[in-house]
């Protein structure tokens, strides 16, 4: 199972991520940034493992990010961001929405807007936060198997910055599931 680290602070200066030494991340179709405000999708199978993580105070957050899917077994997508502009009472407004594609690329799922942080304040300093909502879905042994991509339009309310990210995961037939 991959791992990404996640540091909880963007380069705001740089409008873009970093890694653990600092240097700066090029944009990818899951993370990108514009700006001071920065996003990323992450993929994981447990989300508790992940929300019991991203509560331990640290520096770090060890994400165990996955790609690939059974039948009957859930796949969950986070945003992670940073850097959202603050409205009159410091407060940021940022939302998102998702699109599901199945392997032929027809649409799976979509959802309604979906909270990221919404008339919270803004993280302190460069840290990074976790989206309030996330997507969970379920692929049914009756439901196509192959790569699925998973599509979440980010929008920062206040400054109007709007990121399209997107992220494959492969969905197989699981063993007890099988003809």
């Amino acid at each position: 199972m991959p791992a990404i680290l996640l540091l909880l602070l963007p380069a705001a200066a740089s409008a873009a991520w970093i890694n653990r030494t600092g240097e700066a991340l090029p944009d990818t179709d899951a993370s990108k940034a514009v700006g001071d405000f920065g996003a990323q999708m992450v993929f994981v199978a447990d989300e508790r493992e992940l929300l019991t993580r991203w509560r331990t105070p640290s520096e770090t957050v060890e994400v165990k990010t996955i790609s690939k899917v059974e039948t009957n077994c859930f796949i969950n997508a986070f945003v992670v961001f940073g850097g959202c502009k603050a409205d009159a009472n410091g407060n940021c407004s940022v939302v998102m929405q998702f699109r599901v594609l199945r392997p032929d690329g027809g649409i799976y799922a979509e959802t309604p807007t979906m909270e990221v942080w919404q008339n919270k304040p803004v993280p302190p300093g460069k840290s990074l936060e976790l989206s309030v909502q996330y997507l969970k879905i379920r692929i049914e042994p009756r439901d196509q198997t192959g790569q699925y991509v998973i599509e979440t339009q980010v929008k920062d309310e206040n400054s109007g910055v709007v990121m399209h990210l997107k992220g494959p995961f492969t969905a197989s037939q699981s063993p007890a599931s099988a003809p």
